[in-house]
């Protein structure tokens, strides 16, 4: 996809940081946009942003944890747009804690969303972007997909699974006439989307 004029681009994750910046590049590019997030003060902030600039802009609260709400509003983009071309798998969150620290269920909260988050979106979009002859699936990893980080374990292993995605996703449409691609993001530093204290660290000092 070389220009974005009148394509649908759907983005996770769209109330701040990196969400926010693609929701209003990919607009001044004329592209139309779906924007979710859970924060809805936020996600309203950006489509004010990008209002104004000749696109249609829909949002609504998503949790990309949550299987059903993903796949509905993947049904619910096409409705509004009538198809959508980009799904960017932005949304995250992080955590710090050492392995023998972390909770298993702050571990499996980041998961659910940094990780299944992401397969969540493919999946949904998927057949969506088949039926529009050029759909692309952004994941959005993270420098620490690339190098692991103390006290990272849990984000480490959601952005090394997320960065290696796409190159399962070529191999599997290759050898389909989808008309999809699947483009991986690599950032530095950026504030996530929402960031945990884990339960060791929120107890009171004793």
């Amino acid at each position: 996809m070389k220009q974005f004029e009148g394509r649908v681009a759907a983005i996770t994750g769209a109330g701040s940081g990196i969400g926010r910046a693609l929701a209003e590049n990919l607009g001044a590019q004329g592209a139309h946009l779906a924007l979710s997030d859970v924060n809805e003060s936020g996600l309203a902030d950006t489509v004010a942003r990008c209002e104004g600039k000749g696109v249609r802009v829909t949002s609504q609260r998503v949790d990309v944890a949550d299987r059903p709400a993903v796949e509905a509003w993947a049904d619910s983009v096409v409705e509004d747009h009538d198809k959508v071309n980009l799904i960017v798998n932005n949304a995250g969150v992080a955590l710090g804690a050492t392995v023998e620290s972390m909770s298993y269920e702050d571990f499996e909260w980041l998961m659910s969303i940094n990780f299944w988050g992401v397969v969540y979106g493919t999946k949904a979009f998927l057949p969506h972007l088949k039926a529009s002859g050029e759909g692309h699936v952004v994941n959005v990893s993270s420098v620490f997909g690339l190098v692991s980080i103390p006290t990272q374990s849990a984000y480490n292993a959601a952005k090394f699974a997320v960065r290696a995605s796409p190159t399962h996703c070529a191999s599997s449409w290759r050898s389909t006439p989808a008309g999809c691609r699947p483009p991986r993001c690599i950032p530095g530093g950026s504030p996530p989307t929402s960031p945990r204290t884990p339960a060791w660290t929120r107890a009171s000092p004793t």
